[in-house]
């Protein structure tokens, strides 16, 4: 949030802080952790009821003499059911860059939202139609800094994936979005597919391609591709570091590294 308001902000992350705290106790649910992150590609997989996980990271995205640097991108999931979980993205701390000088800075706009499993099949069984799930969101127009926007911008998207006998599995989504750059109302449509490999229980490795198109007003398109791999410290704690680039004439001057963690009570 603005200057101004991060003493609220601070005061919010500590609540939460405890909040997380006084539940870890009482929410253990077995499981390893299954993140949303690296990467553009959602998993369908929904936590557990009761299950709290935090995914935190930080990305450099350079296209051209302009460097964006985004730091926290914080996801706090929340288990509430059998099939639904609750979500909530914290604003980041975004800095703009050009020829190194700093241009723009301060926090993103925050972002609620849920994801519905659909249709869960065990990783065991390998059938042609796919794990399922539904997730909806919205940014929060808190009007922080000259990075957030003046009214909510919604989004919905399908996850879905599939397992093989093999150490691959491929993992897909399709969104539609709605944006606004404070004059006008742009809509887009985007879609990802991501090829897992599991080197090892612990350590796998992904390539990912992204299209964002249909895009119409204030939204724009381009096209990335990225990998990365993941490490399971432990059952409950994984890291990650992924690297991309644009692709096509929109976006191919576009390099960026984003490197994270997320952990699981």
């Amino acid at each position: 949030m603005a200057r101004r308001r991060i003493s609220s902000r601070a005061a919010f992350v500590a609540l939460l802080a405890a909040t997380l705290g006084g539940c870890v106790p009482f929410a253990t649910p077995a499981g390893p952790v299954v993140a949303d992150r690296p990467g553009y590609t959602d998993a369908p997989t929904v936590l557990p009821a009761r299950a709290i996980q935090a995914e935190l990271g930080v990305t450099s995205d350079r296209v051209d003499n302009t460097t964006y640097v985004s730091s926290g991108e914080m996801l706090i999931r929340l288990g509430v059911g059998a099939r639904t979980e609750l979500r909530y993205f914290a604003n980041s701390y975004g800095a703009r860059f050009v020829d190194g000088n700093v241009v723009a800075r301060g926090f993103e706009d925050p972002k609620v939202g849920l994801k519905v499993n659909l249709r869960a099949v065990p990783d065991t069984v390998h059938e042609w139609f796919p794990n399922i799930s539904f997730l909806a969101a919205t940014t929060l127009p808190v009007q922080a800094s000259r990075l957030g926007t003046l009214r909510p911008q919604p989004e919905g998207k399908i996850a879905a994936n599939w397992t093989t006998p093999t150490p691959f599995s491929a993992y897909t989504n399709l969104g539609y979005g709605g944006t606004y750059d404070d004059t006008q109302w742009g809509s887009h449509a985007w879609a990802s597919l991501a090829l897992w490999y599991a080197l090892h229980p612990r350590v796998s490795v992904f390539g990912e391609g992204l299209a964002v198109g249909l895009s119409h007003g204030s939204a724009s398109s381009g096209n990335n591709v990225d990998a990365g791999v993941t490490f399971l410290m432990t059952e409950r704690l994984q890291l990650d570091v992924r690297v991309g680039r644009g692709v096509g004439a929109v976006t191919s001057h576009e390099r960026f590294l984003g490197v994270g963690f997320a952990q699981r009570w």
